[in-house]
């Protein structure tokens, strides 16, 4: 019956030699027994990385920024719609035209395609400076209840990334890539 044991421990053996091959660092063998044990002293990490919550909370804020969009009304003024203020843009096709007549003549001529680029850009801000925003009259409960999802969004992307110790050492991680892109 001894040479059993003496096999049976030997097996033990090779079998907790295998399994801390496997997993270094994670196990580790008490020398005095055949028991495997959890080595050191670390512990799990506190913060919750949760996609469920990321993406949850992603949602949420996207749906606070279309009820906000739902109570903005856009016009151009009473004024622009009489064609007086600073509605007027009309003088910008002048040199959209020319661009346009330039790039057709030489299409690799730069020049053209700067003009025609530059004054594409102007006419596009000269129509958003036309535009005038309002926020519609709305009762308080209405306005907390589309800030709500704002609130909650924000929670729950916090707590997705892993909470304030998350967002820090993803933060950290990104100075430190920065770093060595920055040194190589």
């Amino acid at each position: 019956m001894n040479r059993k044991e003496e096999e049976i421990k030997k097996k033990l053996l090779e079998l907790e030699t295998s399994v801390l091959k496997e997993s270094p660092g994670q196990l580790a063998s008490d020398s005095k027994s055949t028991t495997l044990t959890t080595g050191g002293s670390q512990t799990p990490a506190t913060s919750v990385k949760s996609d469920l919550c990321y993406f949850t909370g992603l949602g949420l804020i996207g749906v606070g920024i279309l009820m906000m969009f739902q109570h903005v009304t856009i016009g151009s003024g009473f004024l622009g719609m009489l064609g007086f203020g600073g509605g007027g843009f009309g003088l910008l096709l002048i040199p959209l035209m020319l661009g346009i007549g330039w790039m057709f003549y030489d299409s690799k001529s730069r020049a053209g395609w700067m003009i025609t680029a530059g004054s594409c850009a102007l006419i596009f801000f000269a129509i958003l400076s036309s535009l005038r925003m309002n926020f519609a009259n709305i009762p308080l409960l209405t306005l907390i209840m589309m800030l709500l999802p704002f609130a909650i969004g924000g929670a729950l992307l916090l707590k997705g990334m892993g909470g304030p110790k998350g967002v820090e050492d993803a933060l950290k991680k990104e100075i430190k890539q920065i770093k060595k892109e920055k040194d190589s």
